[in-house]
């Protein structure tokens, strides 16, 4: 579940706290989150390493790793992916570990980073950097809609050739970074657009309509901390506090127009939308 706004909320938080810290010992719980990674390289990569900063690339945290054999230069990239139900959490001290714990990081402060995965889909492995440019996820990814030069020029050139409902294409990580169920529905209503559009048929004042709505709301659910659900909490155990107008809210009114929304199922994805505000025009 967490897209863009809620591992960006994780990142300005751990941005705050972490950058300094050393990694002074490591705790396995459950090595399915390290997706193939050997508990040994994993430990020799983070811990006695220096966390240098905390990045974000789409549904990615990534945090360079400076080790004390090259302390200006880092030796390894934590690369985080939370997947489904991946929760991070950073505990002030020594604490009795939560449910379905899987990897914990702990610094030099007492303090200590826990990845949490009931499911166990996510992951948390210490990649070096010819190993990150292997990563097919961030090797294939769009562009970041947060960025400031990107609007409905970028998006346009994405969805260029591609054909197909709109809706999917906002899921495909190559066409825009960090979208995913909650923010294409979320963004779709916004921009007044049914989610079963043929991308080809959007003229270009509807693909800017559309950009300026993803980058809306985007940063509002930035704002808040991410969305309200029970899958998602923030590094202190936070629950976000963006309410989506249309995700998740099938056969409720619509708050613009009181029409009942419709979900449906389109490409394996629950989808919801308004009928009335998301007139089904060119299909």
């Amino acid at each position: 579940m967490p897209e863009l706004p809620e591992v960006e909320t994780l990142r300005r938080g751990l941005e705050q706290s972490i950058p300094g810290r050393h990694i002074t010992d490591v705790l396995i719980a459950n090595a399915k989150s390290l997706k193939g990674q050997s508990g040994s390289v994993f430990r020799d990569r983070t811990v006695g390493s220096r966390v240098v900063r905390v990045d974000r690339r789409g549904k990615y945290l990534l945090i360079p790793l400076a080790s004390p054999a090259t302390p200006d230069t880092p030796s390894a990239f934590l690369c985080v992916h939370l997947k489904m139900r991946g929760q991070l959490l950073l505990k002030d001290g020594p604490a009795p570990v939560d449910r379905y714990h899987c990897v914990t990081l702990v610094l030099d402060d007492g303090r200590e980073l826990r990845f949490h995965d009931m499911w166990t889909w996510g992951e948390m492995r210490a990649l070096t950097e010819p190993e990150m440019a292997g990563v097919g996820g961030l090797a294939r990814m769009g562009a970041e809609p947060l960025d400031p030069s990107w609007g409905g020029r970028e998006l346009a050139t994405s969805l260029a050739g591609r054909k197909g409902p709109i809706k999917p294409l906002l899921l495909d990580q190559s066409v825009v970074a960090g979208v995913g169920n909650i923010y294409a529905d979320e963004s779709l209503f916004r921009a007044g657009i049914h989610p079963r559009r043929a991308a080809p048929t959007l003229s270009a004042a509807e693909v800017e309509r559309l950009a300026e709505s993803i980058r809306a709301v985007l940063g509002e659910a930035v704002g808040g901390g991410g969305t309200t659900s029970e899958e998602y909490v923030d590094l202190h155990g936070a629950a976000g506090r963006y309410t989506p107008r249309v995700y998740d809210r099938g056969g409720a009114p619509c708050h613009a127009c009181g029409a009942a929304l419709e979900r449906i199922r389109l490409g394996g994805r629950g989808t919801v939308f308004c009928p009335v505000c998301q007139l089904a025009s060119a299909l």
